[in-house]
């Protein structure tokens, strides 16, 4: 079954009117696509947190701890007294999942025995932070989330574009290497949620600090109109402009 990204990169491959757009035609393995003799590849563009170890998606990570964030509030019940507080979290990179499993249900377990009129702030871990606060407002539970904030995300939007590009450029031409000579080329394509809406004149330049490495074609699309494209080719790559 496609994903949400494969299913945008099929309405864009269609959308070229080069032949039959065929998913998967060798299973399990390489490409996800193929339109006569093309390869396809398809990936998610995200941002991503590099380490000794690799990289990972921040969105994973983001998500993974709003998701335990947002079931455990829940679990302290209505507002006491009448008073709801709002939970905002800070966090970054690398994060110590188990401590602030640990620490999180402690520090508002305490806070709720023993409210601080004016909230809290506190440090979970080395790169978590916590913030209580008072809710001015009718809330359903006693802890609502009120926001958070990942620290890694951000910068400029084409120099992240281009640094994450490569990343995962990489990646898909190390997935390949093994089936490149199956296909006469291979195509990646990758549904933009860095910068779909970078203005023309910054995403023009992006291809110039591309290394497309084995793939004949690199094409960014938007993810909410996959018609829209940026097709970059095999080219000198400059070096890239935050570097």
């Amino acid at each position: 079954m496609m994903d949400g990204s494969e299913e945008i990169a099929k309405v864009y491959l269609e959308s070229l009117g080069l032949g039959p757009v065929v998913y998967e035609p060798n299973g399990q393995i390489p490409p996800d696509f193929m339109i006569g003799d093309i390869g396809v590849e398809v990936r998610r563009l995200n941002q991503n947190f590099e380490s000794e170890g690799g990289y990972e998606g921040l969105e994973s990570v983001e998500a993974s701890v709003l998701r335990y964030v947002e079931k455990l509030l829940p679990t302290y019940g209505p507002p006491k007294d009448g008073q709801g507080w709002w939970v905002s979290l800070t966090f970054w990179r690398p994060l110590d999942g188990k401590a602030i499993k640990r620490e999180l249900p402690r520090v508002l377990a305490a806070f709720y025995a023993h409210p601080n009129p004016a909230g809290l702030d506190t440090k979970l871990a080395r790169n978590f932070e916590l913030e209580i606060r008072p809710a001015s407002i009718t809330v359903a539970n006693h802890f609502m989330l009120g926001a958070s904030s990942d620290f890694d995300q951000g910068g400029f939007i084409a120099s992240e574009i281009i640094r994450n590009l490569n990343l995962c450029i990489t990646e898909k031409a190390a997935k390949i290497a093994t089936y490149k000579d199956r296909y006469r080329e291979w195509w990646l394509v990758l549904p933009d949620y860095i910068g779909p809406d970078l203005n023309a004149d910054e995403r023009s330049t992006i291809g110039e600090h591309v290394n497309t490495l084995t793939f004949s074609r690199v094409v960014l699309i938007h993810p909410r109109d996959p018609t829209k494209a940026l097709v970059m080719t095999q080219q000198r790559v400059k070096p890239n402009p935050s570097n």
